[in-house]
């Protein structure tokens, strides 16, 4: 009995430290676990009056299941984490030397096969997605999120960590190396190359981003006193609503190119 109480107790706390936490508040429910351990200890101490829960385990079996309920909330942790923030993998292979809007539309009926590349047995493959020459790719690939809907829990930055960018002429050298699609405003190139700068239209069913030397940015994106004057015309429109200023966003001539492919 003192095994089923102290278990109960142990999964509880567990779940409370969890609650508190910053990182893993989500995870709490183990702590349930813990509460109907301690009903059903309740329960059989002073309903049933039970002093002793009979079992044909031995003393080794004993401490082997002692060993596992007591790692077990450690390996829920562990493997929640890792499915939820797995890195999303995908490889985009743009035309040679392409320069421009690139707008990925996933979930598509009529679309590129899905394609993986570098799959181990079967596991942590990376999506192939080919992006035609005007800079649109449409997919059958479905954006996955990584959520356990049960939990409350999903990914938000889906490609941090995962994601490839290449010209079909150099696919050994990525355009810029460690770019995520959803942090940076534009990430770093090397000397006289191409930037890769996010748009805020990168999330489901969408990804849209811009390939681009630094000098052409303007090509694509609004100035500074354009946004101001876009903020100061939404607020205009929604005098109620909080309009919270861009730091980046694609100027009308590129947004009416998303709108006239069917991207927007």
């Amino acid at each position: 009995m003192k095994r089923l109480r102290n278990t109960g107790i142990y999964y509880l706390f567990f779940g409370v430290l969890l609650a508190l936490s910053f990182v893993f508040t989500n995870l709490w429910p183990i702590a349930i676990v813990g509460f109907l351990l301690l009903i059903l200890f309740f329960i059989l101490k002073y309903i049933f009056r039970k002093s002793v829960v009979q079992t044909s385990l031995n003393k080794r079996k004993l401490q082997l299941s002692d060993f596992f309920l007591i790692i077990f909330p450690f390996i829920y942790v562990i493997l929640i984490s890792w499915y939820v923030w797995r890195p999303y993998r995908q490889t985009i292979i743009l035309p040679n030397s392409y320069e421009g809007i690139v707008a990925i539309k996933y979930d598509e009926i009529k679309a590129q096969n899905e394609i993986w590349t570098n799959t181990f047995f079967g596991l942590c493959g990376s999506r192939l997605i080919k992006v035609d020459t005007s800079g649109v790719a449409r997919t059958s690939f479905k954006f996955h999120n990584n959520s356990i809907p049960i939990l409350g829990i999903k990914q938000l930055n889906y490609n941090r960590g995962g994601l490839k960018i290449y010209h079909e002429n150099n696919l050994d050298d990525e355009i810029v190396e460690g770019f995520d699609g959803t942090w940076f405003v534009g990430a770093s190139a090397k000397e006289g190359g191409k930037q890769i700068y996010s748009t805020n239209y990168s999330y489901y069913p969408l990804m849209i981003f811009v390939v681009a030397p630094p000098e052409n940015y303007f090509d694509y994106f609004m100035t500074e006193k354009e946004i101001e004057i876009w903020v100061a015309e939404e607020k205009k429109k929604h005098p109620n609503s909080y309009i919270e200023r861009p730091i980046t966003k694609l100027n009308a001539k590129n947004i009416e190119f998303l709108r006239s492919v069917g991207i927007l």
